[in-house]
């Protein structure tokens, strides 16, 4: 798989920028690597599909301090208890901004839309999940608090499928 920079560049901008602007806490850029798998590195792991001119996942994982730190300041003025309902649900909702800001971005540069799935939300510690199996670019993000990863598993499709082309499948069955 052939990930290009430019496809990257856009979540790195947008983790730093959304994370820092809603919670206050400063990003900093860290390591840049491959992994032949995508598989969460943190115990809060998000999980976004994406469709489009590309295909495929990405994964934000973050260090359980960090997520737990990133929900207080999110939920100001909250009891605990209501932090705690609400954790999954205020993690999933960051994604959902950093991911909808970096296909924003992609999408200005293209004349075709990229598309985002709901997000899935994993936690604990020693977890398998069964994601794409596709080789992944992962970006490290650091802060005061610990650290984000996000695991990028996305490949640039050729063509894209019109939904008129299954209607004459659908009807020679």
């Amino acid at each position: 798989m052939k990930l290009n920079a430019k496809y990257v560049n856009p979540f790195i901008e947008a983790a730093m920028k959304v994370v820092n602007q809603i919670t206050g806490i400063e990003v900093r850029r860290g390591h840049l690597s491959y992994k032949a798998r995508v598989e969460p590195s943190y115990g809060v792991s998000i999980i976004i599909g994406i469709y489009g001119f590309l295909v495929g996942q990405i994964v934000y994982s973050f260090d359980n301090t960090l997520a737990e730190k990133i929900v207080d300041k999110l939920l100001v003025g909250k009891s605990p208890q209501e932090k705690k309902i609400m954790f999954i649900d205020t993690l999933g909702e960051l994604a959902n901004m950093i991911t909808g800001n970096a296909t924003s971005l992609l999408n200005d540069r293209r004349d075709l839309a990229l598309q985002i799935t709901t997000p899935a939300i994993v936690m604990g510690d020693h977890i398998s999940v069964s994601l794409v199996p596709k080789p992944a670019l992962v970006l490290g993000l650091y802060t005061q608090f610990g650290r984000i990863e996000i695991s990028i598993a996305v490949e640039e499709q050729e063509t894209l499928s019109e939904i008129g082309d299954f209607d004459s499948v659908l009807q020679e069955i």
